[in-house]
């Protein structure tokens, strides 16, 4: 499987989110979508920036930006790390036999594991924040995340494969396909 780029067509899928709501990418045609592949529900890097996603959804949302998050854990480990933990305002899909992973190309690294390690200040804000809590991982820990922006025709405008386990598509740059479409 070779990974998705910039211009290619946004591989669809059909599946339910955590509310057993029907998710197709093909729905969101027309629209603006960051998709996010996380590690496992629990993951302490990933949970810094999903709190930074739900901070800035409000803007993101009023600017016509859709979120998906995918989660390589069980529904029950994500609604007891994730979201019930705060008002999640996106859908979230829980995929713990990485089937849309494999679909989007998402890797796992050793490599990126033990690199990610060193972003020992990005774990500790995330273990200050409330409503995280540590859990023993459900999913691969050497699983890397991964984020796509897909502009409303399906086409992905960028795609960031990220090259640790902390590391996602930076602010900034969802900022600019957001005001630009690219």
């Amino acid at each position: 499987m070779n990974d998705i780029m910039l211009g290619d067509r946004a591989p669809d899928f059909t599946t339910t989110d955590l509310d057993g709501n029907t998710i197709q990418i093909s729905d969101y045609v027309g629209k603006k979508t960051l998709l996010v592949f996380f590690r496992f529900a629990s993951c302490p890097l990933c949970t810094v920036r999903f709190a930074q996603l739900i901070q800035n959804y409000p803007e993101y949302s009023k600017k016509g930006l859709n979120i998906i998050a995918v989660f390589e854990s069980s529904p029950e480990y994500i609604r007891r790390y994730v979201n019930d933990k705060r008002k999640v305002p996106f859908p979230i899909i829980a995929d713990p036999e990485g089937e849309l992973y494999k679909l989007y190309n998402v890797k796992k690294s050793i490599v990126g594991t033990m690199k990610g390690m060193f972003r020992i200040f990005k774990m500790l804000k995330s273990m200050m924040d409330p409503a995280y809590s540590m859990g023993k991982p459900d999913g691969s820990i050497t699983r890397i995340p991964a984020d796509f922006l897909i502009n409303p025709l399906m086409v992905v405008t960028d795609s960031y494969y990220g090259s640790d386990i902390g590391d996602h598509i930076p602010l900034n740059r969802i900022t600019h396909f957001i005001n630009n479409g690219k």
